[in-house]
């Protein structure tokens, strides 16, 4: 992909979120039923790991709401929420005074290089999630920096979840995809897999996706020094539009 589309395509996401902020976190209130699995999986872990406080690191947090599924599932956790925009990483709504969490919220931009280092000292993470994020990220390139740069964060015995959206195997979603011409966009110039859906639920706005295949998320796994130690699939209309993975050394 070539850095000036890539570039155009990040921007077009950060001016997405920038526009529907709002309305997208009014959408993201409700606790998604992957969501809580996930959050069920990682206190199990940790009950193997006889961990009696975990330490989370939430990749592209929005409004924190993965800490009311920690605290739903009786975790107690260190949580560190990291999200690009100010509004949505500001939004302290959902984690205040949750019973066993206690919780941080940062602005981080994850495309930028480097990112890790305004992390501090929270590192490293007994858990690092990246639930509906990396999907946004154009370029196989940068999703295996990104992928790369989350393993590094991982404590022995870590565990990297992430969860992809699977907008290609539902007919209803594919069907909203967006031409690349309204963009000015060569579809030449952009991967396998990549998408433009638009957003209808009071603003429009237009965002980039890719699906990430399981094929690919292995891929970025063995790049990362990582393997797929469980998957599962769950959340939307459908029941199955978000793969879930658990990645580990």
């Amino acid at each position: 992909m070539p850095a000036t589309i890539q570039a155009r395509l990040l921007d077009l996401n950060r001016q997405f979120y920038a526009t529907v902020a709002g309305e997208f976190d009014l959408t993201r209130h409700g606790l998604p039923t992957g969501m809580i699995d996930l959050a069920g999986r990682l206190a199990a872990h940790a009950r193997t790991q006889a961990k009696e406080v975990v330490r989370v690191l939430d990749v592209g947090c929005g409004n924190g709401r993965f800490a009311r599924a920690l605290a739903q599932v009786g975790l107690a956790a260190e949580y560190l929420g990291i999200d690009a925009d100010a509004r949505l990483a500001a939004s302290e709504s959902q984690t205040s005074s949750l019973p066993q969490v206690a919780t941080q919220l940062l602005q981080v931009d994850l495309a930028q290089p480097g990112w890790p280092e305004q992390l501090g000292s929270n590192e490293p993470f007994d858990a690092v999630v990246c639930l509906a994020v990396l999907h946004h990220f154009p370029g196989l390139a940068l999703r295996q920096r990104i992928v790369a740069d989350l393993a590094r964060l991982l404590a022995p015995h870590g565990i990297l979840a992430l969860s992809t959206w699977q907008f290609l195997a539902s007919e209803r979603l594919a069907a909203k995809q967006v031409d690349w011409a309204e963009l000015g966009i060569d579809p030449a110039d952009v991967e396998p897999g990549d998408a433009l859906l638009p957003w209808n639920q009071g603003t429009y706005a237009v965002r980039y996706v890719h699906q990430l295949e399981l094929d690919e998320v292995e891929t970025l796994a063995r790049g990362a020094g990582l393997r797929v130690a469980d998957t599962f699939r769950a959340d939307g209309k459908e029941g199955n539009l978000n793969l879930y993975t658990l990645l580990q050394v």
